[in-house]
């Protein structure tokens, strides 16, 4: 059997694909056991630098498989609580891993799909993708961090705006509101996102995990404590290699050239 979702590592780049394009990828239990798999197996590998979540097929992830969860209406909660949580826990890693991750989108991209586009650090869309939050449409509150992830990047009251009316909207008004980082022409799709790995690959690693951190703590702790937090990671970064290499450079006026270490 074909697997649903795939792990490829090459050159310090990890990509996860969603791998049932007959269904828009949409996510069913077979493909939300593995991706905790995969998730937790890139977190423990520290010769990754970058990650890539992309789907085959005409869409990013069309949400949630309705037809599998209708054959599970009769059978009690418990099943659908620990797909949840399994869910939730990968959404959870990729937001704390020490690692880049880019959600590279295109076609649609709904419910789930946007949880899981959301938990990137990093989104790079088609101009032709089409996003939707979805989860009211079937009668649902949202799961995967996405009401936090949401709310810090729209606000609270658009947030619950496109939640409540799940309405569709295009690559551009998700770049308008600050939910991906670029959108390109589909045709260029491959191309910028080898140019966005390519850059990260060769950056100071150690530096993008620790800015990483930063911004993920922001949000939650006290200016004192976010202060001391930067000084730490401060003083991590200047004792790298590649803070080395870069004042070296800096001083022989060339280009760094980063270890990630």
């Amino acid at each position: 059997m074909t697997d649903l979702v795939t792990l490829t590592r090459e050159n310090h780049t990890a990509v996860i694909t969603f791998n049932r394009p007959e269904h828009m990828n949409a996510l069913n239990k077979e493909m939300i056991i593995k991706l905790g798999e995969i998730t937790q197996l890139i977190k423990k590998d520290s010769f990754i630098r970058i990650v890539v979540l992309r789907g085959l097929g005409e869409a990013f992830m069309a949400g949630t498989d309705l037809q599998e969860v209708s054959k599970q209406l009769n059978t009690g909660t418990a099943e659908m609580m620990y797909l949840i949580r399994q869910f939730n826990a990968a959404m959870l890693m990729l937001r704390e891993m020490d690692k880049i991750v880019l959600a590279c989108v295109h076609g649609l991209v709904a419910g789930q799909g946007m949880s899981l586009m959301l938990s990137a650090d990093l989104i790079l869309a088609s101009e032709t993708t089409r996003f939707t939050l979805g989860y009211s449409n079937i009668a649902t509150s949202p799961v995967g961090g996405i009401t936090t992830q949401l709310s810090r990047l729209v606000g609270n009251k658009k947030a619950i705006e496109l939640l409540i009316m799940s309405e569709m909207f295009d690559a551009q008004t998700a770049l308008s509101l600050g939910l991906v980082n670029w959108v390109v022409l589909h045709d260029e799709l491959s191309e910028k996102m080898r140019r966005i790995v390519e850059h990260v690959i060769h950056g100071p690693t150690l530096a993008y995990a620790q800015t990483k951190l930063l911004i993920n703590s922001a949000w939650q702790n006290k200016l004192s404590s976010q202060l001391e937090l930067e000084a730490d990671s401060f003083v991590k970064t200047i004792n790298s290699k590649d803070f080395k290499t870069a004042v070296n450079a800096f001083i022989n006026k060339r280009q760094p050239e980063f270890e990630g270490r």
